[in-house]
């Protein structure tokens, strides 16, 4: 009974001093130089090579924050998990940039590596939000625009009717409705090749487009604005802004 009791005793001390020393470790980026050079090893060639991805990856990185900022604004809750995967992307950035100004080329390419697969992770995952998103409302928009033709060729055939949408404003959103699905198509054929910051921009154009459609069958303003109303997040994303509650009440 003592000797078990001595075991649990002993195996407790022995976490909390793991404890102890994992809260006592530097944060990444502010080791001693003495551990940083550990982490910097290789030759000449891949202190290059790393030094390289770091310079030639920041901008692209840095735009993939800003957008990934913007969409987790304003669709985050529809993506479980986003916002805490972008604070650690952003968290992640200082410590490549941390090593890079410390001149520790090696681990701060390593860094980029990593920051950047985890940058297309959430990416990617946005980027199906954004189709399920973009299906939906030019799906709308198709169901819409079949109607209007629909109830053309009845009123047509009718003696003394008088149409109520000129062939003119259906024929515009057909036009309308086949650019959104070819930008739909980029962006499915981005997504396939992992591109997903360059699909994300081509859903918001296929998006814009749908949004559009609904509005321009509308005749009362108070209806068209129920219609921006309703798509008041995907407008402002659209555009690259985080929505504001304040912008519908403009």
């Amino acid at each position: 009974m003592l000797k078990n009791s001595f075991i649990i005793i002993s195996f407790c001390f022995f976490c909390l001093s793991l404890s102890a020393q994992e809260s006592g470790a530097p944060e990444k980026g502010k080791e001693s130089f003495e551990e940083l050079d550990k982490l910097d090893q290789g030759n000449n060639l891949e202190r290059k090579q790393y030094k390289n991805i770091s310079e030639n990856n920041k901008d692209r990185v840095i735009n993939a924050i800003k957008l990934l900022t913007i969409v987790t604004a304003n669709f985050g809750e529809e993506v479980p998990d986003s916002k805490a995967a972008l604070d650690k992307i952003k968290k992640d950035y200082q410590v490549v940039l941390r090593y890079y100004y410390r001149r520790a080329y090696i681990a701060s390419g390593k860094a980029m590596v990593a920051l950047e697969k985890d940058i297309s992770t959430l990416l990617g995952k946005f980027s199906k939000n954004y189709d399920t998103k973009t299906q939906n409302l030019l799906a709308e928009c198709a169901d819409l625009i079949t109607g209007q033709e629909q109830s053309q060729l009845v009123e047509s055939s009718q003696e003394g009717s008088k149409v109520v949408v000129p062939y003119r404003e259906i024929a515009e959103g057909q036009q309308k409705l086949r650019i959104a699905y070819g930008q739909m198509g980029l962006a499915t054929d981005m997504s396939r090749e992992d591109r997903f910051y360059d699909a994300i921009v081509h859903y918001r154009i296929a998006k814009d487009y749908g949004i559009k459609i609904l509005s321009d069958f509308k005749d009362a303003e108070a209806d068209k604005k129920a219609i921006t109303d309703k798509y008041g997040k995907d407008l402002s994303d659209n555009r690259n802004q985080i929505f504001s509650q304040t912008q519908t009440t403009k």
